[in-house]
């Protein structure tokens, strides 16, 4: 049964991209989108059984089978069923559907039961079975990506061959959005976010693009709530430049500088203790069982304890897992990711266009990008858990260096040594 399912899915879902005017897309077949879903699908159970071999599951797992537990509160009453997917999560419940709140053992914590109720519905139409779960997943990745294909091929930084492969094909971001966890949603949500904020800066206002606003909004805070925190930024900076793009790099830059000053300044007065809360987060990441691997000592609640953290945290995250360092297949393989995005970095500084205008969605991209990894390298000094938080930010400075590379340059370059070597012969 859960064979048929799965093949039942798969068969509607491309019978969608095939027929639905939505997926008219300049610049995308619709086989490419079609390719582009089976990658998805197959990144969603290659995570599915690396998951299960090394990590019992791991907690995407947990997760579906909390969503299992509310969905079984459905046949003794169907209004627990409610309460549990649609209420209020952490606390004092009423004690006939404690059992299940408790059974999901995520209760108390925002995001992860967040992901309990997302398995719950999905379990109304899935039969129960895992893999028909990360399918439905690998659809909602899929709708991120063409996403953000849809803000930035018109943009025309890049070809659209190259835009198609780094979107939908680059290694690390398919394997960990492929599981049921909270990158991927924090992915769709970013998608969401920039390309309705682009779209009614531009004059769209279509009632789907602020409709799409409030949905990356909502799963940002359901999925993964202090990004918000960097992503409200970020969004004004990029609606007021693409309205006024004059000279954006220096706007952005004199935002982000005069932000944080201002933050530092206003800190002690403000009524939430902003240093207490990162160093609560970090002392949460510590105490979780991947503990540090990177000797990380705990922050105190002080700028001077965070900002020294700072420039260890940057190149944790930037460099991290070292290659002679890495433990594990799954460390080995992000060591050798992160070693090629330094030296894609590399040469696209090489061979960058002579003459390069900032255009403000690649502003956005490098400084949401940069923040979120200095965020990332202040709270989290576990390698693994460190790998999966910052894929989408790396992703982003992937794309940076992507629109600056000149291809012609480095195509000529490469047609130039060919003919050299040919001579020779």
């Amino acid at each position: 049964m859960e064979y048929l399912i799965f093949i039942g899915f798969t068969i509607l879902f491309l019978w969608l991209i095939f027929r639905y005017k939505s997926f008219n897309i300049k610049g995308l077949s619709r086989k490419m989108i079609a390719l582009a879903f089976g990658a998805k699908v197959a990144a969603g159970l290659g995570y599915m059984l690396v998951q299960a071999q090394f990590y019992k599951g791991g907690d995407a797992y947990k997760y579906f089978k909390g969503g299992k537990v509310i969905y079984n509160s459905l046949w003794e009453n169907p209004m627990y069923f409610v309460r549990l997917v649609f209420g209020k999560n952490g606390g004092f419940v009423d004690t006939p559907i404690y059992k299940y709140a408790y059974h999901t053992e995520c209760w108390d914590h925002l995001g992860s039961y967040a992901f309990c109720r997302f398995n719950a519905l999905l379990h109304l139409i899935s039969g129960g079975y895992y893999s028909v779960h990360v399918l439905l997943m690998a659809m909602l990745m899929l709708f991120a990506g063409l996403n953000f294909y849809r803000l930035l091929q018109p943009l025309k930084l890049m070809s659209d061959v190259w835009l198609y492969l780094l979107i939908f094909f680059t290694p690390s971001l398919l394997f960990w959005t492929g599981g049921i966890y909270k990158e991927g949603m924090v992915y769709l949500g970013l998608s969401c976010c920039l390309l309705g904020t682009y779209r009614v800066a531009k004059n769209n206002f279509f009632p789907k693009y602020f409709l799409l606003i409030i949905i990356g909004l909502g799963l940002i805070l359901l999925f993964r709530n202090y990004l918000i925190i960097l992503l409200l930024p970020a969004l004004s900076l990029l609606f007021y430049t693409v309205k006024f793009p004059k000279k954006s790099l220096l706007k952005y830059s004199l935002a982000y500088a005069v932000g944080l000053i201002l933050l530092i300044t206003f800190a002690p007065f403000l009524p939430i203790n902003f240093y207490e809360i990162l160093a609560h987060k970090q002392w949460a990441f510590l105490a979780e069982n991947g503990g540090s691997d990177f000797g990380a000592t705990q922050l105190e609640p002080t700028l001077a304890s965070i900002a020294a953290a700072v420039p260890g945290g940057l190149v944790n995250t930037l460099f991290r897992p070292f290659l002679w360092d890495a433990n594990g297949a799954l460390q080995v393989i992000s060591a050798m990711g992160i070693l090629l995005v330094w030296v894609f970095a590399i040469v696209a500084f090489i061979f960058r266009k002579r003459e390069y205008t900032w255009h403000p969605v690649m502003l956005f991209l490098l400084f949401y990008a940069l923040s979120n990894l200095m965020l990332i390298g202040i709270l989290v000094s576990n390698s693994g858990t460190m790998m999966r938080y910052r894929v989408i930010a790396i992703h982003f400075l992937v794309l940076v260096a992507a629109q600056v590379l000149r291809f012609s340059a480095l195509v000529s370059n490469k047609k130039e040594v060919s003919t050299l070597a040919n001579t020779s012969l």
